[in-house]
């Protein structure tokens, strides 16, 4: 999937860094990150605004905020959903967990997992 090109909807990340997210995908914990993100986060997920495909239909990935968050205290990860059919951005979902697991790495090595 290539979303580099895609030009609405990009209301939480840019789409190229969507796309690094996308590119980093580890094909043998996806399935399995996503259906805990969906497990844990499905009632708070929304259906898409523009052509109403639910929640759980959308496309699923886990996103890190960009460096400059993390320098500034602000750096989230969480999973982001998004309609490809209409190349929107419904929702990001921030991961208290795997936020503050990945603020104590970013504190000790200065590294995104």
């Amino acid at each position: 999937m290539n979303v580099t090109r895609w030009k609405a909807g990009a209301v939480f990340f840019p789409w190229a860094h969507v796309q690094r997210a996308i590119d980093g995908v580890d094909s043998t914990v996806y399935r399995a990150a996503v259906r805990y993100a969906q497990d844990q986060f499905q009632s708070q997920a929304r259906p898409c605004p523009q052509c109403g495909r639910s929640a759980i239909d959308l496309s699923w990935f886990s996103v890190t905020d960009p460096e400059p968050a993390w320098d500034q205290g602000t750096g989230r990860v969480g999973f982001l959903t998004f309609c490809e059919r209409c190349r929107l951005q419904v929702d990001f979902l921030v991961d208290p967990e795997l936020t503050e697991l990945q603020t104590a790495q970013w504190r000790t090595d200065r590294t995104l997992a």
